[in-house]
């Protein structure tokens, strides 16, 4: 079975005008609308004025979201670091409404440079022209590794669809999936490679990641309750199927999480 991209709704309309063939797109199912403020480093990342992914502002100049988002060749199967200009995607960052986030300007776009050949290694750093207003959400530090321990129950959000094929919603929607175990991903998928990928969903489906959060925050609570980035929504099969969990960045291990603080030193815990 062919693993989606979990990118937005908005893809293929997007990718037509820059004459690329896209794979479909998914978004949160099983979730419930989040509130205004609950979620201040969400961000909607725009490409080519087609909302495509959703991102977390983890310093007050930089956003992280997927490598697929912000590179030239996006959902089609054969990645490239390279990325879409900066002058080509726009930040909205804070609210629990589409378009009516704080809107940034972008100065520059990065996908982690062995974002090549694999499905690992699925982040960008977005470096806005200005400190957003908005409180960021810093990734999980070497410390706070047991965050994402297996069975660990975590937050995720985004402003993608709420079923597979479905339409994106009017609010930001949150729900909790806990951490699969790395054989349990790696039995899911072929391609799973624990180093810069974890997984998480429950084995019967129902709640998951879909078309449109791509790049999206999976949060933990360290010991003194505040969230921290430990994951980035990047792909899966369908929507919140049984036996596929979502695929999300490692963003929190060591791989993925020091190319971050070397791009954002004040973006890691």
């Amino acid at each position: 079975m062919p693993r989606f991209r979990k990118l937005s709704v908005a893809l293929a309309t997007t990718c037509a005008a820059l004459a690329i063939t896209a794979t479909p797109s998914m978004a949160i199912v099983g979730g419930s609308n989040a509130a205004q403020g609950e979620f201040p480093s969400v961000s909607e990342v725009i490409i080519a004025k087609g909302f495509l992914c959703t991102g977390t502002l983890i310093a007050p100049d930089t956003v992280l979201s997927a490598g697929h988002c912000a590179s030239i060749t996006g959902g089609t199967g054969v990645a490239s670091p390279a990325a879409y200009p900066p002058q080509a995607i726009e930040v909205f960052i804070g609210s629990n409404k589409p378009g009516q986030g704080e809107k940034v300007p972008v100065a520059s776009v990065k996908t982690h440079p062995n974002y090549l050949l694999s499905d690992g290694y699925d982040i960008s750093i977005i470096k806005l022209s200005r400190a957003s207003t908005k409180a960021p959400t810093p990734v999980s530090g070497a410390a706070e590794e047991s965050l994402f321990a297996p069975s660990t129950v975590e937050q995720i959000v985004g402003f993608g669809t709420t079923s597979e094929g479905g339409d994106t919603p009017d609010t930001l929607q949150k729900a909790q999936v806990p951490i699969t175990t790395d054989a349990y991903c790696s039995n899911a998928y072929s391609s799973f490679e624990a180093q810069t990928q974890i997984c998480a969903g429950y084995p019967q489906g129902g709640v998951d990641t879909c078309q449109g959060d791509s790049g999206g925050p999976m949060f933990g609570r360290n010991a003194a309750g505040a969230l921290r980035v430990v994951g980035a929504t990047s792909y899966g099969e369908g929507c919140a199927r049984p036996g596929k969990p979502g695929v999300y960045a490692r963003v929190g291990d060591d791989t993925l999480r020091e190319w971050i603080r070397s791009q954002a030193p004040n973006g890691v815990g």
